[in-house]
């Protein structure tokens, strides 16, 4: 009994010793496939606990990992745009190839296409963003609004368009400045850019229109009409520019076509009513003023043309029925009460001229050529002290203005005041002021300071105008010239 024990247990040490021998000497399993990777199995680090005696020869030997699908066959999702990966929980994660250390190999097979992220790509030349500085890039004639440009011009980074609204805001400041040739290098870059950009094609026309280039303006118009759909505002555009370069049979050929398209163009009624009261046909001209009143019978413009025209006839009576109607329309209108105001000086209603020019004054204040008017009523009516002031005002303004230095001169020979009736009448003359009047007040002026051969000189001038002027040759008698 004792023996049998002795060798059962020696049998029970010779299994132990040879599962450990074939434990250290078993051969590592087959690596996987590389195109389809499985998690490396499980290596004991030294110092792990070994298998202990009480689980014997009988203990059940390591367990494999069951054989599954290989991660990579099955399907996955759909390729996702590039980006960072999104990591999922439910979706068992596929370690790359390492060795015992955990790092890394390197792989010998490339990855498929659609694991690469796929480059961005390369932005087109009018690619960006449209930075913050445009929000205050606008036409307004401010430093800022021009500041705010030139960083979205200098910026050259921003959409095409963008770039084109950039230059044609900054052209729009700068022709508030009266930069002419800095709006058209704007406006010539934006073109250049868009050649078809109607925007930037109709500034540029009015910019040449201000700088006094005519032609320039027309064949910037002349494209707008051929880029347009609705080419009406075009047409009287040229139209204008036709009529400002003396070419009234084209304006009139522009508003023929304006108004075959569109009747009830009142704009292009009042523009070829103008037109035709240059010419002299002013039947034409007031059957359109009155086709404008069918449409507007408000239209203040076409009263107020239609009562021009119809004092030019002599017809005062219908002229001051159609201001009084424009009076009453807007009591606030400095032009037609200065209008008014001109007619009744004309039918020598001098209290109602004056009452219509100081109203106008009074709510246009900038506009001097109502100081003048307001000055000759005063002049009409022998007031020398106020038409010297009112003409003092105009010439504070403007020294260069001849009516305002001739009537002033004579204002001031009214007065007996010799010296400044010379120095008026001298500049109003050296501005080309040519009338037998000025000439005789200075000639006389000239007798009274004893200026014999000045006076003499403006006597002969007086002749040169008009030949027949009996003042003059009385001067020149008196002075003992016969001629």
């Amino acid at each position: 009994m004792r023996l049998m024990t002795v060798f059962a247990l020696a049998t029970a040490t010779i299994a132990l010793l040879g599962a450990q021998s074939h434990a250290q000497v078993q051969p590592p399993l087959p690596a996987p496939p590389r195109a389809r990777p499985a998690p490396p199995p499980t290596v004991p680090a030294p110092g792990d606990q070994q298998p202990t005696r009480s689980q014997g020869a009988d203990a059940p030997a390591p367990v494999q990992p069951s054989p599954t699908p290989p991660v990579a066959a099955r399907p996955g999702p759909a390729p996702q745009p590039a980006g960072p990966p999104v990591q999922r929980s439910d979706v068992p994660q596929v370690l790359p190839p390492a060795d015992a250390s955990g790092r890394p190999l390197a792989s010998q097979t490339p990855a498929p296409a659609t694991a690469q992220p796929r480059p961005a790509p390369a932005a087109p030349p009018d690619a960006g963003i449209v930075p913050p500085e445009m929000a205050r890039c606008t036409a307004n004639n401010t430093a800022a609004s021009l500041d705010a440009c030139r960083r979205v011009i200098e910026s050259r980074r921003v959409p095409r368009d963008v770039l084109i609204m950039a230059h044609t805001n900054r052209a729009g400041a700068l022709l508030a400045r009266n930069d002419f040739n800095g709006a058209l290098a704007d406006l010539d870059e934006a073109i250049r850019l868009d050649p078809r950009n109607v925007q930037a094609i109709t500034l540029r026309g009015q910019v040449n229109a201000r700088k006094g280039d005519v032609p320039r303006a027309i064949a910037d118009t002349t494209t707008v009409i051929g880029l347009q759909s609705n080419p009406d505002p075009a047409l009287r555009e040229r139209a204008q520019l036709h009529q400002r370069n003396g070419d009234l049979d084209r304006a009139l050929a522009d508003l023929d076509t304006l108004l075959n398209r569109s009747t009830q163009d009142t704009a292009g009624l009042l523009l070829r009513a103008q037109i035709f009261t240059q010419r002299g046909q002013s039947d034409r001209a007031l059957a359109d003023l009155e086709a404008v009143l069918r449409i507007d019978p408000n239209n203040l413009l076409a009263h107020a043309d239609r009562a021009d025209i119809r004092i030019r006839a002599g017809d005062r009576v219908r002229a001051i029925a159609d201001i009084n109607e424009v009076v009453r329309l807007d009591p606030r209108n400095a032009r037609v009460l200065a209008l008014r105001g001109r007619l009744n000086q004309e039918i020598g209603q001098t209290a109602p001229a004056l009452a219509d020019l100081t109203a106008a004054i009074a709510i246009d204040r900038a506009n001097t050529d109502f100081f003048v008017q307001r000055a000759r009523i005063h002049w009409l009516t022998g007031d020398a002290q106020r038409t010297i002031a009112d003409l003092d005002e105009v010439i504070r303004r403007n020294n260069r203005h001849g009516e305002a230095y001739r009537i002033r001169g004579l204002a001031h020979a009214r007065r007996g005041d010799v010296a400044n009736t010379v120095a008026d009448l001298t500049r109003a003359i050296n501005l080309n002021v040519r009338d037998a009047e000025v000439y005789l007040a200075r000639a006389d002026a000239n007798v009274r300071r004893n200026q014999r051969p000045a006076a003499m000189a403006d006597y002969r001038a007086v002749l040169q105008i008009d030949a027949q002027n009996q003042l003059a040759r009385d001067g020149l008698r008196r002075l003992g010239q016969t001629n």
